[in-house]
């Protein structure tokens, strides 16, 4: 008999599953910074993130679209909507509860969704405007927060054993201003880092350049190693005393009111004002048991990075048969260009860069590509798609076994289960409909059941419109038939009275226009 995975093994196995599944969803909301029509999406988000006046308004697609076309983007209100139920659907968007009146189906559905930001679609936009605006270029270390590191640390080292005299808002200062020093000194010396490994990676800078900047980033990096050889150990003995009155400083600095989400749960504040955030400053400059301090990594990197310039110095200098990089080559290249004669020169040009004369290539195309007639130019022709084998060998046989024919049939029991799953849906959604009897003067249901009751009533105008038999009273007092039930749903013109269906999304307002879920038969004797 097979072995059984213990309770505790398959909560771990479904815990991690759920957390991918979360994580994909968060990742959905990269997506429109990526796709085909990324440009437009930007525009739309930085319309909801400009200001604070955006992100707390919502707005239509209507009002978007004017506002695209004010910055110059021409969309039509179609394809705005498309672009904003796209962002809704990955969590960058969130439509409005705000109500909204409407005298008719076609006002409603034009102005049933407004769009406000979320927390998540803000947090994307400003990653990806800083990312656009990003400029690769050197990053010199804030080295400065070192001192005012240390002087933070040591006024709250002298903060007194009684904190109930300290003000809450004042020791939450200090403490928030440590923190912002300290993220801004790790930020600084990650991107420092990361440009000087581009620099040391190339292999294109002239002795001279190599030279300059070799003696200016030496002495940089020795006054920065210089600067935290004499900080790290002050500011380690700081930490160590400070270290048993952590919680009792966050304490003091998280009392008094507090914001409190929906959920109950204390709204996140600045970082440092829990205990837990301090385990990254502490680490970051005395290290624990398992590992040492990362001052103490930045400052091996710094001297490797200093080994590294050296050796690419020596390599340069001390090379005699040729000059370091593609420079001083391509430089070589345009004297040979210079010097040589016509014929010399197309030679030179084959041999350097691979380009010869035109090659008339024949061989059969595939009956699903357009027939070129052999008098057009090849200028005006389209591209010609050579096989691989062809290109690279000159020959059209083909080499391997056939590849196996591809088997659909997970896909397809997926595509049958989805359709399944959502015809079941639409007739649960229907049935709710069919459940309320008699007029739907102010009724709730769920979206799934007024979307069902939207079609219903879309199909009843419709038909009535539709109708060359229906006279007047005909089209003003019309019903439709609710699949599956013996009952349909009537459709009355009634001047002075309206209909009201609420449901999660929002509530819709019929004016002068009253809906009942009656009997068959009823509905009959009524419209005769």
């Amino acid at each position: 008999m097979p072995e059984l995975p213990s309770p505790m093994v398959a909560d771990s196995v479904g815990n991690d599953e759920r957390a991918a599944r979360i994580d994909r969803v968060r990742l959905e909301a990269l997506r429109y910074a990526v796709n085909d029509e990324s440009a437009s999406y930007i525009a739309i988000m930085r319309l909801f993130t400009q200001g604070l006046t955006g992100m707390l308004s919502d707005q239509s697609a209507a009002e978007v679209t004017a506002r695209l076309a004010d910055v110059g983007v021409d969309l039509d209100e179609d394809t705005v909507d498309a672009r904003l139920s796209y962002l809704v659907e990955h969590g960058n968007l969130a439509r409005s509860p705000r109500e909204t009146e409407a005298r008719s189906l076609q006002d409603y559905l034009r102005n049933r969704a407004r769009y406000q930001l979320t927390q998540r679609g803000e947090f994307v936009q400003r990653q990806v405007d800083e990312l656009l605006g990003h400029a690769e270029t050197a990053t010199e270390i804030s080295s400065e927060m070192l001192g005012a590191i240390l002087q933070g640390l040591r006024e709250l080292a002298r903060q007194p054993e009684d904190l109930s005299g300290v003000a809450p808002e004042e020791l939450a200062q200090r403490i928030g201003t440590v923190f912002a020093q300290f993220d801004r000194l790790v930020h600084s010396t990650r991107e420092f880092y990361t440009y000087l490994t581009q620099v040391l990676s190339r292999f294109d800078l002239e002795r001279a350049e190599f030279q300059a900047f070799k003696t200016a980033l030496l002495d940089y990096l020795q006054r920065f190693v210089d600067e935290i050889a004499r900080h790290m150990p002050q500011i380690a003995d700081v930490l160590s005393a400070l270290h048993p009155r952590i919680p009792a400083l966050c304490e003091r600095a998280n009392a008094g009111q507090r914001l409190v989400d929906l959920e109950g749960r204390a709204a996140r504040r600045a970082p440092g004002l829990d205990p837990d955030d301090w385990g990254g400053l502490v680490a970051w400059f005395t290290g624990s048991a398992s590992r040492a301090s990362d001052a103490e990594g930045v400052r091996r990197l710094a001297a490797e990075a200093m080994r590294s310039l050296l050796v690419n110095l020596r390599r340069i200098v001390t090379s005699s048969e040729r000059e370091h990089g593609r420079h001083a080559e391509l430089l070589r290249l345009a004297r040979w260009f210079d010097a040589a004669d016509d014929a010399t020169a197309h030679a030179i040009w084959a041999s350097a860069f691979g380009l010869y004369s035109s090659r008339h290539l024949g061989f059969e195309v595939s009956e699903s590509d357009a027939a070129v007639p052999p008098t057009t130019s090849w200028a005006r022709a389209p591209r010609a798609e050579i096989p691989i084998m062809l290109r690279s060998t000159g020959q059209r046989r083909i080499s391997g076994a056939s590849a196996r024919p591809e088997d659909f049939t997970e896909v397809k029991a997926r595509r049958l289960h989805e359709h399944a799953v959502a015809e079941e849906e639409r007739q649960r959604a229907v049935a709710e409909v069919a459940g309320h009897r008699g007029r739907l003067e102010r009724v709730r249901l769920s979206d799934a059941g007024r979307e069902a009751l939207l079609q219903l009533y879309a199909a009843g105008l419709a038909q009535a419109a539709t109708d060359p038999s229906a006279g007047a009273r005909a089209r003003a007092d019309t019903s439709v038939a609710i699949p599956g039930h013996d009952v349909v749903l009537r459709i009355r013109t009634t001047p002075g009275s309206g209909t009201v269906i609420t449901s999660p999304s929002g509530r819709l307002r019929l004016v002068d226009r009253s809906l009942a879920v009656e009997p068959v038969m009823q509905a009959r004797e009524g419209v005769s």
